[in-house]
This record gives C-alpha cells, structure tokens and sequence, in this order.
C-alpha cells in the first residue's frame, strides 16, 4: 500500500508540488546517447563500421547485459574523433546512460593516456575508431564487473529506468490535474484526484532518488577499481592509436588524414601481420616528416638574403617608396627614368638551390649481424631514399647483400612499382656474411644501364677488406663517372671497431657518433 504524504489539497499545496511544472523528458525521447554529434560524424562512424562483425558481436553480447553499450561504443567514438564534444544534458538521458555511460566517460576523459588520443585521434576516422574499437573491446570484456561496481548489479539499473519512467507519468499527470484545478471552480473530486497524483509523484520520485543515490555511493565507494579499470582500457586504446597512426605516417600516400579507404584498410591488415614491416614502420613515419621537413626548408640563399636590395627594374619587386613617384607629375620622369636605367630599388629574389638530383642506389647490408633494430632503421633509410628519388622523379634501386653469392636487387623506375612492391622489398632479408664487392659491382652495373649520375648511399655494420686491385678499379670508375659513394656505418654498438669504409666512401656517418635521426637528415639535405 502506497504511503499517504499528503492528505489535505492545502497540505499539496504547500509542498514542492504546489506550484510545480512538469518540464522533463518523456521516456520515450530519452536517449543513451551521452555525446551529441552531426549528422556528418554520424554518417562517418556509419561507414567506419560497416562490415564489422567483430565489434557489432562485441555490442551485440554486452547489450543484453546493459541496453546502453552500444550508444557508449558510439560516444567513445565520437569522443576521440571530435574537435569540441558536446554533452547531452543529463535529464534527457536514460538512467543506464546517466550511471554507466556518463560516469565511464567522465573516467576516460580524465585518464592521463586521453591528451595523448586527442592528439592522435581528432579529425582522424580511422585512427579514432581503432581506438575506439579497442576501448570497446576492453570494456566489454569487463562489463560483468564493472556493472556492480558502477552500483548496478542485479538490474539495479534497469529497475532505476524503471522508476525513473514511472516518477515522470505521476510528474506529468500531477502537473495537468493541477493546470485543471486552476482553470475550474471549487470541484471535491478534482482535488482528491490532485491529492492522489501527489501521493504518486512523491512515492515514485523517492523511490527513483533512492536507487539512484544507492548507485551513486556503490560507484563512489568502487571508484579506485573503476578508475584502474577504464585507465587500462584507454590505454590499449592509446596504443592502438599509435599503431595506426605509425603505419599510416609510414606507408600511406596519404598519411595527413588518415582516412578509411581500401589502399589503408589494406596497408593496415599487411603490416601488423608482418614483425618485420612493423619494426620498419617505428622509424620509417619518422623519416618521412624528416624529409618532408627537408623540402619546406630545400631552398638556399645568397648573402643578405632576408629582405635584401638591389637595383633593377622588376616592378613585381620594387619596393613602395619607389611607387610614391608615381603619384605627382614632378617625380614621374624620375620613376621613368629610374626603370630604364634599372636604377628601381627592389626586393633581391630568393632562387632555390637545387641538390642532389641524380638517381640513387642504396647498398643495405643483410648480414646476419644485422638482423633486429639495425635491419629495420637500414630499411627504413632505405625507404626514405626511395621517397626522395621518386619526389625528384629519379630512379632508385635497392641492393640487398649479405655474402658473395647472397645479392638481390630491387629497381624502382617512376610509375613502375606498386606499394607491394616497396613491401617486398621491405620485407626483403638475406642473412649471411659480408661482402663488398658483389654490391659495388652491381651498382656499377646499374650505371650502365641508365642510373644517370647516380650517387650510392653504402649501408654496412661489418668489415670487408677490398682487394686493391679492386679499389684501383674503382677509384678510377669514380673518378670517370663522377659518383660518390656516402658510406653509413652501424657501429653504435661497437664505436671503437675500425671499418672499411674509407678507401672508397667520399663522406661517412658512424652510428657510434650521431644520432639515426641526424644521420638521415644529413641524407635528406644533401639530396633535397
């Protein structure tokens, strides 16, 4: 039996029902949706998760425990990838979405791995709904746990809705009785029915308040455990982030926007199933800005180059003062007499000095020495070569060698190779010993069939003794051809071996002496 709160009209009257106004949301508009987005973001996430039968399984389980999984799914998303996230207010929440959805969201945002997925994730689909798909994945995982932590074990959640939708009907019958009230005369009945619908409105709104106080303390009092939960999740999602984003600046065309397309759906699926393309790919993305950076800054100025003078008569570089003449009758036939003298003060141009346009050959050592991080930072300086040949529209050939009779050689002509192929080639790992000769010999060989003014980048970490007659051989086949040979030596683990190089290498970087970043930027000045 329901208690009676209220058994005179005055008594109602004189509570916080007297002059109430139902203004809350029906049932049935209430959403999960914690995150408002545009009907673009939404389109977005649509065509992210197309054909994903893995996170709609994943959804699908987790919805029958809580109704509201996929919608946090969805908010996950949508915090990752948008620039401004905009709350939905609480009141048109559902209750599952106000004491799970919102409260598990309040823990990613706070997760010190967020700024880090903000950083990586906005604006960026694919990327965000990887991490959002992790995110999801872990969640989902732990959602047996995580619903009685959140105070919502054994439906508790559900009965909540429950009440919440009753307390909303008795808010909002109580409200249009008393609007009848107000608008009749003296009715014994109406009121009854008013004192009635408080009783209703008072019972189920403290039931409701109950509950949802009973939720709040059991997720305040588990919050460390919530906390250390959701903090594991969002950092799996970090690093999913980081992993796409890494292959992406690696391999893709199109790294800036990351976008779900066919040719990075695929780069994505080869290369996390690949150890090898995976380990490039950690140096690679690197490089690439490296070298992107390198053209921004490929030009090079003479003396006095900032905003410097000289005489002449370009009027697309006069400076103003020099168009004041121009104005009065008196200082025209100056102005005219300044132009055909080519006496016009004018801006100095600033002309790009352009370097390293031959082709390239890389000779990348695959001993077995080399084999681990060295064969990947090789490979990816490699790669890096490669983007310069074909940003310059040159040729570029890679020669992989181990031992004498270990050699392969890889040619990339413009427009004739595919990303498989730069894969393969990638992939690529010979293992053996060390032999000098056979890679010389095939760079020269390449030369004469069309490398024109190649230059040879020479990538070694071991020792190999030339012949002189050899070095005799080749010194005079540098000097006729007019290449140079810039030796890099992977010493850093051993920065007190003596090398090999110096006989025919005109410039040497030693790993044992700067940094791999540096190296390759000193590669990039010079052919940029």
């Amino acid at each position: 039996m329901m208690k009676k709160y209220f058994r005179t009209l005055q008594s109602v009257l004189n509570s916080r029902w007297g002059n109430f106004q139902y203004a809350g949301t029906p049932a049935a508009q209430k959403t999960d949706r914690v995150l408002q987005s545009s009907k673009l973001e939404d389109c977005i996430y649509r065509a992210l998760s197309k054909d994903d039968e893995s996170m709609e399984t994943i959804q699908q389980e987790a919805a029958s425990k809580l109704h509201s999984f996929p919608a946090l799914s969805r908010d996950i998303f949508q915090s990752f990838y948008s620039l401004f996230p905009k709350r939905t207010d609480a009141d048109r929440l559902t209750a599952e979405a106000q004491k799970f959805n919102a409260k598990l969201l309040d823990h990613v945002t706070e997760d010190a791995d967020y700024p880090t997925i903000k950083s990586i994730c906005e604006g960026r689909e694919l990327p965000a709904y990887e991490a959002a798909s992790e995110f999801t994945a872990k969640i989902g995982a732990q959602l047996d746990d995580l619903l009685p932590e959140l105070g919502g074990e054994d439906g508790t959640l559900k009965t909540l809705e429950k009440l919440q939708a009753a307390q909303n009907q008795a808010q909002q019958k109580l409200t249009e009785l008393l609007e009848q009230m107000r608008d009749s005369v003296q009715n014994p009945t109406l009121e009854q029915a008013v004192i009635d619908a408080a009783n209703q409105a008072e019972s189920k709104t403290q039931q409701a308040e109950a509950v949802a106080k009973m939720v709040d303390v059991t997720a305040t009092q588990n919050k460390a455990v919530i906390r250390q939960s959701v903090s594991a999740a969002v950092g799996a999602a970090a690093e999913k982030a980081k992993e796409v984003q890494t292959i992406l600046g690696a391999w893709s065309d199109d790294a800036g926007t990351m976008e779900k397309n066919a040719a990075n759906t695929e780069l994505l699926q080869k290369v996390r199933h690949s150890p090898a393309l995976l380990d490039i790919s950690k140096h690679l993305g690197r490089f690439r800005e490296i070298f992107a950076q390198g053209k921004r800054n490929g030009y090079a100025y003479g003396r006095g180059e900032t905003y410097a003078l000289e005489l002449g008569n370009d009027l697309s570089r006069a400076i103003g003062s020099e168009f004041a003449m121009l104005v009065s009758p008196q200082t025209l036939p100056l102005f005219v007499k300044k132009y055909q003298q080519r006496r016009l003060k004018q801006y100095r141009r600033r002309e790009p000095i352009h370097k390293g346009m031959g082709d390239i050959i890389c000779c990348l050592d695959e001993s077995g020495s080399t084999c681990g991080d060295a064969a990947a930072w090789g490979k990816a300086v490699a790669l890096t070569l490669l983007d310069i040949a074909a940003e310059n529209r040159r040729k570029f050939a890679l020669i992989h060698f181990a031992g004498s009779s270990e050699c392969k050689v890889d040619v990339f002509l413009l427009g004739q190779y595919s990303m498989q192929d730069k894969l393969n080639a990638a992939e690529t790992f010979l293992g053996g010993g060390t032999n000098f000769k056979r890679p010389l010999g095939e760079a020269l060989q390449l030369m004469d069939a069309g490398f024109e003014n190649a230059d040879i980048v020479f990538l070694t970490d071991g020792l190999c003794e030339l012949p002189e007659d050899y070095l005799a051989k080749l010194h005079k086949e540098q000097a006729a051809r007019k290449f140079t040979v810039t030796g890099i030596l992977l010493d850093a683990g051993n920065p007190g071996m003596a090398f090999s190089l110096t006989p025919f290498c005109q410039k040497i970087y030693r790993t044992s002496e700067l940094a791999g970043d540096e190296i390759v930027r000193g590669l990039v000045t010079q052919r940029v």
